[in-house]
């Protein structure tokens, strides 16, 4: 799942201030000369300029302006469902979305390396919890099943508290210097550390995912071989 760019105040608000301002100057200057030519006041070409420069103005503010993001929907499988595990999956999708936009933002103020390697730590990591959640293993679940709640919880309370220290490290490392500056990298350290701990979490649950499917192989391999031995391994047999 991709996110999203919001756009900067450069665009949304600089732009359409300027394109309205050049537009309503331009069309005050050109009836302007127009009027003291023909010797009428400058009141109605000065009504005219700020009438355009109000509707290009606005036009292109419209255009340009940040929409609210749709609601992220699930990725369904064939998997039945039940609507619990429905609700909660969609929850976690929509706190992973969240953290995602979260985390460009973030990226936008130009931070070290270290907190960008960070950033991207915790991206990918919800990016992970994301594909688990579209797997129909996961979607055939109860909520109450422990992965499940594993993933509810990274992505609602751990991976969240996470970004929140280093917002507030981000800003640190900006301001301090010396010792406080060198106990904001450290702490720093400590959050990637604790990411790292929830992506073995994660490995842990796309591991037994594979291993389900894998085992779900065997099986259908045992049976073919089984059927196929029964029927002396008839070329005509259609498996």
């Amino acid at each position: 799942m991709s996110v999203p760019r919001r756009r900067g105040k450069w665009l949304t608000r600089g732009v359409p201030t300027v394109l309205g301002g050049v537009s309503g100057f331009s069309v005050f200057t050109v009836f302007g000369i127009a009027a003291l030519i023909g010797g009428a006041g400058l009141l109605w070409p000065l009504a005219a300029g700020l009438g355009v420069g109000a509707v290009v103005g606005g036009g292109s503010a419209f255009l340009l302006r940040n929409r609210k993001p749709a609601k992220p929907r699930l990725t369904l499988t064939d998997a039945d469902m039940a609507p619990s595990t429905r609700a909660l999956l969609e929850e976690v999708v929509d706190a992973t979305t969240q953290q995602r936009r979260r985390i460009v933002e973030l990226r936008r103020r130009s931070p070290g390396s270290a907190v960008k390697s960070v950033l991207q730590h915790a991206d990918s990591l919800l990016a992970r919890i994301d594909a688990l959640l579209g797997h129909e293993v996961l979607q055939g679940r109860r909520p109450s099943d422990g992965d499940v709640m594993m993933l509810e919880g990274m992505s609602s309370r751990y991976i969240p508290e996470l970004l929140d220290a280093t917002e507030d490290t981000i800003r640190f490392l900006a301001s301090f210097q010396g010792d406080a500056r060198r106990e904001a990298l450290a702490n720093l350290k400590s959050i990637d550390e604790q990411l790292a701990v929830l992506a073995e979490g994660v490995e842990r649950i796309e591991g037994d995912v594979v291993s389900g499917v894998t085992r779900s192989l065997e099986v259908h391999h045992e049976f073919l071989t089984t059927r196929l031995a029964d029927r002396r391994l008839d070329p005509t047999f259609d498996v």
